[in-house]
């Protein structure tokens, strides 16, 4: 238990004034010391008077204090005007106002060397302890003071007014070892609220430097993400085969993608589309993803006529070359179709199956065709590629695990007979597609709450 209370105070006393000064403008401790000094010079009048009724109640002489007293008025006086006129940075300022108090202390010891403080034991120490007190717990709560500087100043007093004392009590009855603790005890305040003061402002820029940290992440997030998105294509809403999709990250950015390739922008060109699950989530995900997207373009631009098994066993050595000491997992859909034949080309690895639409209705499950890719950098894996009449009025929807893997509230997936059941049952109005329908069904099946990243796509003829 006494660790945290050693670590407490380890971490206060290497704080120093520069560290305080950070979080605080010029102009703020300019303030504060001219707050610090004007107060402090308050008080020390309304004490000096206090000790001249004194001293006049019992007899005693004043003009052995007149010197003294004017001499620590110029001081307050020239201090305050420093501040106003010289406009000192933050650290002129601390050791300005550290320099007064130590003035302050002089002060104190010259009144009791001439005998001029009467106090509550007859002796030495007087109402000097009230001012002490007060302006060095002022000094410690407005100003940048670092808990090192304070305890200097508080063994500064204690010291010299023990030497004081010893010096100049002859004749007085007090009680020595008493007067020392209340030299000790009005320092205290000034070095607790020194200590409470820098680990509040610790605090606080610990607070500031993580909000800035957030606020930093967030932004880079946000490019990432944007960066992410740029990588999809764009819905084709043109020609012979069209598509479309619905896409939502677990997080800002995920590990699910889509890959479009059309060989040229004539209306009947084949289009070429990759569907991708990359193993986790987030960051790692995306990154694996981006890289994917490279190979990919690279696959497609040296061989534009690349078919759906060899560009799936191309991508699968890709993976397992460029993460073998950390191995990444991926699922995909390869389809490939030609409008100018009616046909439809597609390779399954190890994803979920997708399903073949007919224009009257009837649906065809596409399961995988092979393993997922990544799993061994040692085996010539192949896909098989199944081929499909793909006419006018034909869709495919394919889509990742994170919708059939979705939970509605009684802890069941919504699986594909979910995704079956909605095709099967609805229907799509004008301008809407499949893959917006079946995404609603999900989140009001699973309420809204995402535990995986979803990606479904609608490939269709007109």
């Amino acid at each position: 238990m006494h660790t945290p209370i050693l670590n407490y105070f380890r971490d206060a006393i290497s704080t120093s004034s520069a560290d305080l000064l950070a979080g605080m403008s010029n102009s703020m401790v300019r303030r504060n010391a001219v707050h610090f000094l004007t107060m402090s010079s308050l008080l020390g009048v309304v004490l000096i008077l206090i000790r001249w009724m004194q001293l006049s109640s019992v007899g005693v002489s004043m003009g052995g204090a007149l010197g003294v007293e004017l001499g620590w008025i110029l001081m307050y006086l020239i201090s305050i005007g420093l501040v106003l006129l010289l406009k000192p940075n933050g650290m002129r300022c601390v050791q300005l106002t550290l320099a007064v108090v130590l003035l302050e202390g002089i002060v104190v010891m010259m009144r009791w060397s001439l005998g001029l403080d009467p106090g509550f034991g007859g002796g030495v120490e007087g109402n000097a302890l009230v001012g002490v007190l007060i302006v060095l717990t002022l000094g410690a709560s407005l100003l940048p003071w670092s808990p090192k500087q304070t305890l200097g100043l508080a063994a500064v007093w204690i010291v010299g007014s023990t030497v004081t004392l010893f010096a100049v009590t002859a004749g007085y009855e007090v009680s020595m070892w008493a007067t020392i603790l209340g030299y000790v005890f009005v320092t205290i305040p000034g070095i607790m609220v020194s200590f409470f003061r820098t680990t509040r402002i610790k605090d606080r820029f610990e607070v500031d430097y993580f909000q800035t940290q957030y606020e930093r992440i967030h932004q880079e997030l946000a490019a990432a993400k944007s960066i992410h998105e740029r990588a999809f294509p764009q819905p084709r809403t043109v020609g012979a085969v069209r598509f479309s999709y619905s896409y939502r990250p677990m997080s800002q950015i995920g590990g699910d993608y889509l890959f479009a390739s059309v060989r040229n922008e004539e209306g009947d060109s084949p289009v070429l589309l990759v569907l991708l699950d990359v193993s986790g989530h987030g960051i790692p995900a995306a990154l694996t993803v981006n890289q994917l997207q490279g190979e990919l373009m690279q696959l497609v631009g040296e061989n534009p006529l690349i078919g759906p098994g060899e560009l799936l066993g191309a991508l699968d050595r890709y993976i397992c070359l460029t993460s073998p000491e950390c191995p990444v997992l991926v699922t995909a859909i390869a389809v490939c179709i030609d409008p100018g034949r009616d046909v439809l080309r597609i390779a399954n690895a190890g994803h979920p199956g997708a399903l073949l639409r007919e224009k009257s209705g009837n649906l065809i499950q596409i399961d995988a065709t092979g393993p997922l890719m990544g799993i061994d950098p040692t085996a010539e894996i192949t896909w098989d590629v199944k081929e499909h009449g793909f006419c006018s009025g034909d869709a495919l929807i394919a889509f990742t695990d994170g919708i059939t893997e979705a939970r509605g509230a009684d802890g069941e997936m919504f699986g594909i007979d979910g995704v079956r059941e909605v095709i099967e049952s609805g229907w799509i109005g004008s301008g809407e597609r499949w893959s917006e329908l079946v995404r609603r069904n999900v989140d009001r099946y699973c309420e809204g709450v995402v535990d995986d990243d979803m990606l479904i796509v609608d490939v269709y003829r007109p």
